[in-house]
């Protein structure tokens, strides 16, 4: 029990840190990521410690929800994961959106793409950090039969 708790903090954090890593490189661009790009190196690690802590805020409920659905139908698989984290990203997204007034929106391709593809590579870490190897092994060898 104790184990399934730690290996779902872990898996969280690891998580809303790629989803972070994923936004700020949607605001940086490529070039940011450069040591003489526009954006610091130590900046851009800041906005991404910033995002991820918003995205643990937004997520971390339902992030605990998909965790005990997994536990409760034994769900290991890396779909699962990425399905969730999708999600999630996009409820983050229209969230958003809900909550805006007046004339700018952020409802365009872009950030809807930022949300979406940030949601997967959590829902991808988590699988990563998260599950168990012997687990992801057991679902990938039954998803082969």
């Amino acid at each position: 029990m104790l184990v399934g708790i730690v290996r779902f903090i872990l898996g969280f954090v690891a998580a809303v840190l790629v989803a972070g890593f994923v936004q700020v490189l949607f605001v940086a661009g490529l070039d940011g990521v450069r040591a003489d790009g526009p954006v610091a190196v130590e900046s851009m690690g800041l906005l991404i410690l910033l995002a991820a802590t918003q995205s643990a805020v937004f997520s971390a409920p339902f992030a605990v929800l998909a965790a005990l659905v997994a536990a409760w139908l034994p769900t290991r698989s890396r779909l699962y994961f990425l399905t969730a984290g999708l999600v999630i990203g996009l409820g983050g997204f229209f969230a958003q959106h809900v909550g805006e007034s007046g004339p700018h929106t952020i409802l365009n391709r872009y950030a809807l793409a930022a949300y979406a593809l940030s949601g997967l590579a959590a829902g991808f870490a988590y699988w990563l950090a998260g599950v168990p190897k012997s687990a992801r092994k057991a679902a990938a060898s039954s998803s082969e039969t």
